[in-house]
């Protein structure tokens, strides 16, 4: 798993003062990376946050120095998991001359790939309660997508590369679904139909996904 990088709306660290020894930016990362790790496993109100820093290796008062409590810590992670699956959506949308089904699809996928503990936590943290995390992703991930993907689907259907009868929303939560679910439920799936998240499977899923979408809903003559 890759290391979460920094993250907008953490909460600011302790008031002016001597840090903590250790206090610098790696020691954040490796919070950030041990955290993503452990809530997507066990959700966050089952970890503590003596072993997060224990599983980083850092003194557990870095927690309270770069994060204020269990609360900012959470919601620092969930916002490099925002921040990076909307970097992918954002660079699908600077595509004007690419159809954009083909080229989100397997960006998409590969991100989720690449960051396996996102949609686990996704689950756990948004899906499941409604708590903080689901406000969160709302606010700073789903209002986002709606403003961005559905003008852009119309879009392609003016432009005759989808069915002009498509309902853009609706296709971007048949699309969402394909990707995701497969990610979501590879805890229970993945033994069953025998797969694994690794980059080679997102690259076969991406190509099915895209032939399976695509010919659904390609506009016709």
């Amino acid at each position: 798993m890759s290391d979460p990088r920094s993250a907008r709306g953490a909460r600011s660290p302790r008031g002016a003062g001597r840090p903590p020894r250790g206090a610098n930016p790696e020691s954040r990362q490796r919070l950030l990376a041990s955290a993503a790790r452990l809530f997507s496993a066990h959700g966050a109100a089952s970890v503590s946050l003596r072993r997060i820093a224990a599983d980083a290796a850092v003194a557990p008062t870095l927690v309270a120095y770069h994060f204020g409590d269990k609360e900012g810590l959470l919601n620092a992670v969930l916002d490099v998991a925002f921040e990076r699956l909307l970097a992918v959506i954002e660079r699908a949308m600077q595509r004007p001359e690419d159809a954009l089904i083909p080229g989100f699809v397997p960006a998409y996928l590969a991100a989720l790939a690449r960051d396996p503990w996102i949609a686990p936590l996704m689950v756990r943290e948004v899906l499941s309660h409604d708590g903080g995390g689901r406000r969160r992703f709302i606010e700073r991930f789903g209002r986002r997508v709606a403003e961005l993907v559905p003008p852009a689907l119309a879009e392609e259907a003016a432009k005759g590369r989808l069915r002009a009868d498509l309902d853009p929303r609706l296709t971007l939560l048949s699309l969402v679904g394909m990707c995701a679910f497969p990610f979501i439920a590879e805890p229970v799936l993945g033994p069953v139909f025998g797969y694994r998240i690794d980059p080679a499977f997102a690259d076969r899923l991406a190509a099915h996904t895209t032939d399976i979408f695509i010919n659904g809903a390609r506009s016709r003559p």
